[in-house]
């Protein structure tokens, strides 16, 4: 992402007018530390053709997310294991798009693409806790399913036709054509925000809303049920405890995460696999009826970095080698402890329905 962080800091500092662009954040975004570091760029290494793919690609797959269920139903396959299958997937996927949409929108490095994989994981873990409390999978107004993924899709379509991702990096007055009015210039030149700026803005109301109206549904269920209204948003702490971690192993230590570039994309894909496997064993405890699973294993690896990367010396991060050490032990770690989770759910499942999975049987000996 160098390269496409290098964009960033050269289009927003240069701008595509005269008229200044006004980021919302410091920094343009980005980490001082990595501002400092990073050469601007004025090319970004992503081709128009690749961007059309990935726009049409995502809209396949939402597609096909989307009938899955219609389809299993129909043919009498609907069950907790398509359901497990189904979001356990969408877990997954949901880090991966991250990157993809960090990498058109041109966020590179920067605070804004932490904030992408923040607001996506929040909307899809507080859908799967409403669907545990509530018994029923809501989708709003507005869900990231449905009408957030074909938004993204327009994303990359737009920036696959209009130039990539410095489409997103102009200020919005720029690609209104409003900086060229007189007037607008010399009384709303503060408005010139960053287009990514103002979808970032967009998505934080998006989650907000999405948050309070999950609660609601909860809320509500619980009223019918007779059910305490609180004890439900116990089942946020995972995740905070998860997100928080992450988020200040990520920035401590002066930003090394973010400053290197060669430990941020792995560190972004440990989180994705931790992410998943808290969402995996949610839809468990969820379609087998059994206790929150308030507690697992892999909080650990990530507490521990953001404390280490905390202190006034760190202890297992003394250095750049020594921060790629931890952060690809832990990315090793979290590919070993979902894929056991992965092999222990299907080994369970096979043994409890008596069809082997893993096993090859002939059909000799299955007469």
């Amino acid at each position: 992402m160098d390269n496409v962080t290098g964009l960033r800091l050269q289009t927003m500092s240069r701008g595509t007018s005269d008229l200044p662009i006004v980021p919302i954040l410091p920094h343009y975004g980005l980490p001082e530390s990595l501002e400092a570091t990073v050469l601007p760029s004025k090319n970004s290494v992503i081709p128009a053709w690749l961007l059309i793919v990935w726009g049409l690609s995502l809209f396949v797959y939402q597609s096909l997310d989307s009938i899955d269920g219609k389809q299993a139903r129909r043919t009498g396959m609907a069950g907790p294991l398509g359901e497990l299958f189904d979001h356990g997937c969408d877990a997954l996927n949901t880090t991966l798009e991250n990157v993809l949409a960090a990498e058109a929108l041109g966020l590179g490095r920067s605070y804004w693409s932490l904030f992408t994989i923040i607001a996506s994981m929040a909307n899809f873990y507080l859908s799967t806790w409403e669907e545990v409390h509530t018994h029923s999978l809501y989708l709003s107004v507005f869900s990231g399913p449905v009408e957030g993924i074909l938004m993204l899709c327009s994303v990359y379509l737009l920036a696959g036709f209009l130039g990539g991702p410095t489409l997103y990096l102009q200020g919005v007055l720029d690609a209104t054509g409003l900086s060229k009015v007189p007037y607008v210039r010399e009384h709303y030149a503060w408005a010139n925000y960053p287009i990514t700026d103002l979808l970032m803005v967009f998505a934080v109301v998006g989650m907000v809303a999405n948050a309070v109206a999950g609660y609601g549904n909860v809320y509500k269920a619980c009223v019918r049920e007779k059910r305490s209204v609180i004890k439900p948003l116990l089942g946020l702490l995972p995740f905070v405890v998860l997100t928080v971690s992450n988020v200040l192993w990520m920035t401590g230590n002066d930003s090394r995460i973010f400053v290197e570039g060669t430990v941020f994309l792995p560190f972004v894909f440990y989180w994705g696999l931790n992410f998943a496997y808290l969402v995996g064993l949610l839809i468990i405890a969820h379609v087998c009826k059994g206790p929150f699973p308030y507690w697992n294993w892999m909080y650990i690896p990530s507490v521990l970095g953001a404390i280490d990367a905390n202190l006034a010396q760190p202890i297992l991060q003394t250095s750049v080698q020594a921060t790629q050490r931890t952060v690809y032990g832990a990315l090793l770690l979290s590919v070993v402890v979902y894929g056991y989770f992965v092999y222990d759910v299907i080994s369970t499942i096979t043994e409890e329905t008596g069809r082997p999975c893993f096993t090859v049987v002939s059909k000799e000996r299955k007469e």
